[in-house]
């Protein structure tokens, strides 16, 4: 049975993280808010619980799932061949609305990218999000808590009962910040490719990629 427990997003508690983190290190799933929508997850470590989430959400398989990262070195970690842009954009936007795809490094299994070879990346700035990923210690695989082809959650209120149902453990964090996706670029090219406008507008992201530094 799916257990539900009311956080403050912004200052957890140590006893709902570490039970949270515990799940997840023994592979199972969790239901959490993010700045952006409801997330569900499981840890990068984990064999089993990427699968249950694809299950979960009725996702095609050919859409590979988002990891959440603690800071900027994870596109070094996870990524290789990783365009100076796509590092201009994470000093801009990490941690923030901004999830960023780059090639994956041979650390990222198969089963974790696209058709291409890529993975996507975002720092989220979330304290109960960070919190999470120190005390499991690895990334978290994550995607919006909905079933695929359904709009995502903004809120605890908004989440679809089998969702919850289906979760090892569900943090209601109440309304999230944004109430939209991350913005998406795809940053594996000469030059970078919006490919989902979400919560940080396209302009922007674009003018961050091509500004010079001082």
């Amino acid at each position: 049975m799916s257990k539900v427990i009311r956080i403050d997003p912004d200052n957890p508690s140590a006893e709902a993280v570490n039970l949270a983190a515990t799940v997840l290190r023994e592979g199972g799933i969790v239901v959490f808010p993010t700045e952006t929508v409801y997330g569900i997850g499981a840890s990068a470590s984990s064999c089993i619980g990427p699968q249950e989430i694809i299950d979960i959400k009725m996702r095609p398989k050919s859409k590979p799932l988002p990891w959440l990262v603690e800071d900027a070195s994870a596109l070094d970690t996870y990524g290789v061949d990783v365009p100076e842009y796509a590092r201009r954009l994470a000093r801009a936007f990490w941690p923030g609305a901004l999830t960023i795809v780059v090639k994956a490094a041979p650390v990222v299994a198969p089963e974790f990218r696209d058709e291409r070879g890529t993975v996507a990346l975002r720092c989220p700035d979330h304290e109960l999000v960070q919190e999470l990923i120190r005390a499991t210690g690895a990334a978290i695989i994550a995607t919006s808590a909905n079933t695929s082809g359904r709009p995502p959650a903004a809120s605890f209120e908004e989440l679809e009962e089998r969702i919850v149902a289906a979760a090892d453990l569900t943090l209601d964090g109440g309304e999230t910040e944004h109430g939209v996706a991350s913005t998406v670029v795809d940053c594996t090219g000469p030059e970078p490719v919006v490919v989902r406008e979400g919560a940080i507008p396209a302009e922007q992201v674009l003018a961050a990629a091509s500004a010079q530094e001082a």
